[in-house]
């Protein structure tokens, strides 16, 4: 499709879907906000706010990885180099894995001078931590799902990638209700609504990855690091990063 189509055909069949998946994110994130304001209040409001820019720095890693890694395996589908394509793929979703537990552990261990830094008072500082302490410990879900959509996106299948952030931001939007005021678990419940989300969009990436249905074919030898990939992904996908940030 991406080789022959008619170039203008190909802007609607990948724009629309990547444009309708934001704005479900876009609206999750008022929903979200909503939820939080009533249910935890203006030191729930405070804490997420704080954490906000933290969750944008993991956005940033994914989609370094994402953009980066989907940039070099479309090329080499460009190519006809499909094997180069799977090893290019294998390796950002390494990459991700890699980066997202070490988000993960650093994140966790100085999570309070990171919330200081960031701004988190006294009466701020436990709500923020309540929030970003279950955040971390999902951030590999989180980065892999970017990434994924972004090789997702690389083969032409932007429906797949919409599908995939819809289950999350549809997912959190029912669950946040559920954690916050059934549960009543406040701000981690909401936090806890997010990494579940996150989840079950990388479970459904997973199964297309290995579906049959999705032009790269995965093996465990592609998985194997690469390091001159990895730094060819690194390299085109820093510049997203660095605006992201």
């Amino acid at each position: 499709m991406l080789a022959e189509a008619p170039i203008g055909k190909l802007l609607l069949k990948l724009s629309v879907p990547a444009t309708l998946a934001m704005i479900v994110n876009a609206l999750y994130n008022i929903v979200d906000a909503i939820y939080i304001g009533q249910g935890v209040g203006f030191l729930g409001m405070a804490g997420l706010t704080v954490s906000f820019p933290i969750q944008m720095f993991i956005l940033a890693v994914g989609q370094m990885v994402g953009i980066g890694g989907g940039a070099l395996a479309s090329i080499s589908l460009g190519e006809g180099d499909s094997e180069k394509a799977d090893n290019v793929a294998g390796n950002a979703y390494v990459l991700i894995v890699i980066l997202g537990i070490a988000i993960m552990i650093l994140g966790s261990l100085l999570l309070d001078p990171i919330l200081k830094t960031f701004g988190a008072s006294a009466d701020v500082l436990p709500y923020a931590r309540d929030y970003m302490s279950v955040i971390f410990m999902g951030a590999v879900f989180f980065s892999f799902s970017v990434v994924g959509n972004n090789i997702v996106r690389s083969e032409g299948n932007a429906m797949v990638a919409m599908i995939s952030m819809m289950i999350g931001a549809g997912l959190n939007i029912v669950l946040d209700p559920i954690f916050i005021f059934a549960f009543d678990m406040g701000i981690r419940g909401a936090a806890l609504a997010t990494i579940l989300s996150q989840f079950m969009s990388f479970v459904y990436l997973l199964v297309y990855m290995y579906s049959g249905k999705s032009i790269f074919a995965i093996k465990p030898h592609h998985l194997r690091p690469h390091v001159r990939y990895m730094k060819e992904i690194l390299s085109l996908g820093f510049p997203a990063f660095s605006r992201q940030v």
